[in-house]
């Protein structure tokens, strides 16, 4: 909660802070700037001119958002465009990524003199939008705003302000959304002007678990401007559609909050729709979080072991001597796949991707290898083949040659580290008088004069064939010690050399070169299976089933493998593999950053990725640590489908948390403690939460509202009538007021706090000494 003029700075100890509202200090219009000048002498003014005490304006206008919304401002609405579910509880919202939009225009104040906001949700049923949209479809009019500006038949127009915010010539050809709305549907679902400020406020959300955590920041912080209707599906079902619109130009329309009957003409009103979705709620279903997650525990087997990357069990085990093998392979994770072998023969082997459901055996050294066929693995006991790395050295290569810049950036940084290494075991120039003495040290005299007795040219062929028997030639000069080039042989066999040139100071290639720092990152998003095919990793459908959640370990020796594909690109000869030894190490990585630890992960294929876009994963070391733990490292998060969601984890955790994003906790109506009815309007409670403290935000032990269950009293138009579930927010909140013993009324936080559902979340831990997954469910309040 803060002053409504500014937003508090972040406290790292919650993961979502309320805010009455995010008021910029200039909102649009046009305004006037003064500028003076005075001198003084002492205490005495001094103008010999005449010129300073003379004010210069300037005239300034600031414009702001009138007619239309940019689509990146919307971050999401609840309930989700085209969902179908259960709804009657839950007060449809609209969550925006500016979060000074609702307050960015000055339409009016209220009795303090705050400034309320220009928008507004309206959510109306089939049949009540008969001209524009009746079976809420999100149907809009295409209106220019020269028309709305003008007049037209039956239909009441916006009064726009022209005085401080004039519309221009350019203005009036823009093109916006409208509905068609009869004065007495508006007046029904429209709020009053003192129910505004309730309806709107900003969130202030820590978001470091909604994407990837790759800095030691301890918060990461997202502001969002909400506006919420203010209106709830009926319990008996059917479709709604919601529109953010400007209410610029209607105060004068909206219901003073005594009347809750319209009394008026029978006009219908043209408003602005900046935004719109449509939903529908049926009975007796459920689609959230809760039962999307709840699913996942129905399905996670004997202490969690259903939850693991792998294929299920048959319904028969295999128990059998000879089925054993078969067993256990099932069990850790492989799968029997048919192949061919380089002879072109059809048989089967054993595949399992880089995601096993076991921990990973430690990576050993080994000789690196340069093709697929060293990657093979014989099962001669059984006479079929593991392909599994072979499998990985093919991805590696095949994603390696489809980046024509990384395979471009490879050839040239060997070229360097070619030319390094040449340059580092070059010695130095041999003077004149070194060369002398190493002629001299090798016979030189003796050359020399067999070369001034050596025959003529034509007589050489001759003299060689009548040497006499037992004379030997002089002995030939041996060779200087290398002053150019570098041998592979040299260079491979020499392990002191290659030592050195590895352990000298001065790396081979800076580690600022472009082609390095691309190879290196390219790599990096290898290792961690950036464009690894969704088949490799995941390569039978029963391993990862629609609404199911996958935890998995992360097979080193198989990603070193790929890297190892991605390598063998342009391997021409053996120099090639030894400067990539100099560059990269035995097994391609030593430029890449080592994981500080095993790398986990897990596989969500769910409605719940489409549904929440920044859905929350917490993955944390310790199955018993405290939400304000710092959590492990996310080093890869993608929506791999719309449905799939793949996170990377840098650890082991022993407890990892799904949740919903705080962003979008929802208003409603809680459920009893005893379970729902078939209308929550009749048994529906709010769980009353403390506002000041240590605890704020936590539910208050056995208070709620109402005292005895069901909110049809705070409906504005109680019992039947057309709408028939707009609520009273005004009602509302003198009740929550009183139910909390306060003897002021409600701020818009304040009033947030108390109507959210809390994001809800579904926890995972971990059992250490089986290394096996369990899972709880959790939905906490707070």
């Amino acid at each position: 909660m803060s002053h409504p003029e500014y937003a508090p700075d972040p406290d790292p100890s919650l993961n979502v802070q309320f805010v009455d509202s995010l008021v910029p200090q200039i909102t649009a219009g046009r305004y006037t700037l003064t500028a003076q000048q005075s001198l003084t002498r002492g205490k005495d003014r001094v103008d010999e001119d005449g010129y300073l005490d003379t004010p210069v304006t300037q005239q300034v206008e600031v414009r702001a958002p009138r007619f239309t919304v940019e689509p990146e401002w919307i971050h999401g609405a609840y309930p989700t465009p085209g969902a179908t579910g259960l709804y009657d509880d839950v007060l449809p919202h609209l969550t925006l990524n500016r979060p000074t939009l609702p307050w960015e225009r000055e339409e009016a104040k209220d009795g303090n003199g705050t400034r309320l906001p220009w928008l507004a949700v309206l959510v109306f049923g089939e049949g009540e939008l008969p001209e524009t949209d009746p079976h809420c479809l999100g149907q809009t009019d295409a209106t220019t705003v020269g028309d709305l500006c003008g007049t037209e038949k039956g239909v009441v127009l916006p009064a726009f302000d022209q005085t401080e915010d004039p519309i221009t010539d350019e203005d009036k050809k823009q093109v916006c959304r409208t509905i068609l709305v009869p004065g007495a549907v508006f007046h029904s679902v429209a709020p009053t002007e003192g129910e505004l400020p309730l309806l709107t406020h900003v969130r202030r959300v820590n978001e470091q678990h909604q994407g990837l955590t790759l800095t030691d920041d301890l918060i990461q912080v997202g502001d969002y401007a909400v506006v919420v209707g203010n209106r709830l599906p009926r319990a008996a079902g059917g479709r709604y559609v919601a529109h953010l619109v400007s209410l610029e130009g209607w105060q004068s329309h909206l219901p003073d909050g005594k009347k809750e009957t319209y009394e008026g003409p029978d006009e219908k009103l043209r408003l602005i729709s900046l935004w719109s979705w449509s939903f529908e709620t049926i009975p007796d279903h459920a689609p959230g979080f809760a039962a999307l997650t709840e699913h996942f525990v129905d399905m996670e087997g004997d202490k969690g072991a259903a939850l693991l990357l792998r294929v299920p069990p048959a319904a028969r085990p295999l128990s059998a001597p000879d089925q054993q093998e078969v067993a256990n392979r099932l069990h850790a994770g492989y799968l029997p796949i048919s192949c061919r072998t380089e002879s072109g023969r059809a048989t089967y082997g054993w595949y399992r991707g880089p995601l096993i459901p076991e921990p990973a055996a430690p990576l050993t050294p080994r000789e690196r290898r340069r093709c697929a066929a060293e990657a093979l693995i014989h099962l001669e006991q059984y006479g079929v083949f593991d392909v599994s790395l072979a499998t990985a050295f093919t991805a590696g290569r095949g994603v390696a040659l489809a980046d024509r810049q990384f395979c471009a950036a490879l050839l040239r940084l060997r070229g360097k580290v070619q030319q390094a290494a040449q340059k580092k075991a070059r010695p130095g120039p041999v003077s004149a008088a070194t060369r002398i003495e190493h002629l001299v040290t090798n016979g030189l005299a003796d050359h020399l004069g067999e070369l001034l007795t050596a025959p003529a040219h034509g007589e050489a062929a001759a003299a060689v064939a009548v040497r006499p028997p037992g004379v030997t030639p002089a002995p030939a000069a041996t060779e200087l010690p290398p002053t150019a080039g570098l041998t592979v042989r040299r260079l491979r066999a020499d392990t002191e050399l290659h030592a050195r040139l590895i352990a000298d100071g001065e790396p081979l290639v800076p580690s600022d070169d472009e082609d390095l720092a691309l190879v290196r990152d390219r790599l990096i998003g290898l290792r961690n299976l950036t464009g690894v095919p969704f088949a490799h990793l995941v390569p039978d459908t029963r391993m990862l089933p629609a609404e199911s959640v996958r935890f998995f370990h992360v097979d080193s020796d198989w990603t070193a493998t790929l890297l190892e594909g991605a390598l063998s690109v342009g391997l021409a000869h053996t120099f090639d593999l030894t400067s990539d030894e100099l560059m990269f190490g035995p097994d391609g990585q030593a430029p890449l950053p080592a994981p500080a630890a095993p790398v986990t992960g897990l596989l969500l294929r769910s409605q719940l990725v489409t549904g929440w876009p920044a859905l929350e994963i917490r993955p944390y070391a310790d199955a018993k640590a405290a939400d304000g733990e710092k959590a492990l490292r996310v080093m890869r998060r993608e929506a791999l489908a719309e449905d799939v969601l793949f996170v990377l984890v840098e650890g082991v955790p022993g407890r990892v948390e799904i949740a919903e994003p705080q962003q979008g906790v929802h208003f409603g109506i809680d459920e009893p403690d005893d379970g729902r009815s078939a209308d929550p309007l009749d048994d529906g409670i709010i769980r009353l939460r403390a506002l000041t403290g240590e605890d704020i935000g936590k539910e208050i032990p056995g208070k709620v509202f109402p005292a005895t269950p069901g909110l049809r009293s705070c409906l504005r138009v109680p019992g039947s009538g057309n709408p028939d579930t707009v609520l009273s927010v005004t009602r509302l909140a003198d009740g929550l007021k009183g139910a909390l013993g306060l003897d002021r009324p409600l701020t818009p936080s304040e009033f947030a706090i108390q109507m959210i559902n809390a994001a809800q979340r579904r926890t995972f831990t971990t059992e250490p000494a089986q290394h096996t997954l369990i899972t709880t469910g959790d939905h906490p309040n707070g």
